[in-house]
């Protein structure tokens, strides 16, 4: 014989023994209902069975009623709800229905409490707990929650701080434990409308390249320009000399380049030191562009 089939048995027995008289119109309406949970559990229908336990309990709760239901509970394998009820239950042991089968009783709560565990949850006070929809607390709680074995989702919530949702499994028989860190808001601001995005900020303080531009272009223009004025001075003269003939065996013809460079040279040094002097004494944007027949400068005032 099955434990629930032994567990029926006796608890029918039970009452049938407890009522008196063989008219049903005379049985109590409470105790009908259990007779007839307890004969669709003899049947194999123990989730009937429990609907009627439960209306029997609502009607006129009592320590049998709470053992009825954690009874069939265990069955169903309704660990958390069965825990609670059978714990009740035995809560009473001067009870007359408990005395008679509490070793009924006890054998089903330590199975059920096998498959449940405690939770704890620290966190910030005021933060609020919820399970599947459902407030179970506030932190900080009293006392561990109790949960059937498996996997669920605590949400967590807070004023002034964003939700958040933590899978967590229970472990029956076992404590277990969970820490929430709720993050606050104005993490998550954005700028009120009509102010642009911080990327979209101009720099206040952008790299002013003039200075630099301005020197490479100043030293190219003073080499250019110490170049040309070399050039022109060996214009004319004799590139070699003769010492049998006593003759020049030709003359340089820099003359052309020579001025050339030295023009080159002063813009360029000229343009070179405009851009030094504008950075040091005006944040105008400027631009300089070369090509290979031209340099530009460009300034915006």
């Amino acid at each position: 014989m099955t434990f629930t089939t032994a567990v029926t048995f006796v608890l029918f027995a039970t009452t049938l023994a407890s009522s008196r008289g063989d008219a049903v119109e005379m049985v109590p309406v409470p105790d009908a209902l259990i007779l007839r949970g307890l004969e669709l559990r003899r049947t194999g229908h123990p989730t009937e069975a429990l609907r009627l336990f439960r209306r029997a309990h609502d009607s006129a709760p009592s320590p049998r009623t709470l053992g009825q239901m954690g009874l069939v509970e265990t069955s169903l394998k309704m660990w958390s709800d069965a825990d609670a009820h059978l714990a009740a239950a035995l809560a009473t042991p001067g009870d007359r229905w408990v005395r008679q089968n509490r070793a009924f009783l006890a054998e089903a709560q330590a199975r059920a409490r096998g498959h449940v565990g405690d939770l704890v949850v620290t966190g910030a006070p005021g933060v609020r707990l919820s399970v599947a929809g459902k407030e179970i607390g506030e932190l900080p709680l009293r006392a561990p929650l109790r949960f059937a074995e498996g996997d669920l989702r605590l949400t967590a919530a807070g004023d002034g701080r964003k939700p958040v949702s933590i899978d967590v499994k229970i472990q029956g028989g076992m404590l277990n434990a969970v820490t929430v860190v709720l993050e606050p808001l104005d993490l998550d601001a954005r700028p009120p409308p009509g102010l642009p995005p911080l990327s979209a900020v101009p720099d206040t303080h952008p790299v002013d390249r003039r200075r630099w531009i301005g020197g490479a272009l100043a030293a190219a223009g003073a080499g250019a320009l110490i170049w040309g004025v070399l050039w022109m001075q060996l214009d004319g003269r004799a590139s070699c000399f003769s010492v049998t003939t006593r003759t020049a065996c030709a003359a340089y013809d820099t003359r052309s380049a020579g001025v050339a460079l030295t023009v080159g040279g002063g813009v360029l040094l000229l343009a070179g030191g405009a851009l030094i002097y504008m950075g040091l004494r005006s944040p105008a944007p400027v631009s300089v562009s070369a090509t290979a027949h031209s340099l530009r400068l460009e300034a915006h005032f």
